[in-house]
């Protein structure tokens, strides 16, 4: 990805306040975004960080997540047990 074709809006990690669930997403003022799978609205807790001499402009890297068995939500693959539901890595 060039800078040219980069978002120009902050990307931030959103998180449902019930469920937890998590999404990383380019975030605009005044838009309200929803977990397409629940409904619930999502809020930005955090902003993401751009990596220094990384070509890539995602936060995290395909390569290191793993999806878990049991909540099929992506994690990273250097944790022992998934982050959302506690489950061991396999």
């Amino acid at each position: 990805m060039t800078t040219e074709n980069a978002p120009t809006d902050p990307t931030y990690r959103l998180r449902a306040a019930a469920s937890g669930r998590e999404a990383i997403a380019p975030v605009r003022e005044g838009v309200v975004y929803r977990d397409a799978e629940t409904g619930e609205e999502l809020e930005p807790v955090a902003a993401v960080l751009p990596q220094d001499g990384v070509g890539s402009a995602l936060p995290r890297t395909p390569v290191n997540l793993r999806v878990c068995r049991r909540c099929e939500q992506l994690t990273p693959r250097d944790l022992a047990t998934c982050e959302f539901c506690g489950l061991p890595a396999a």
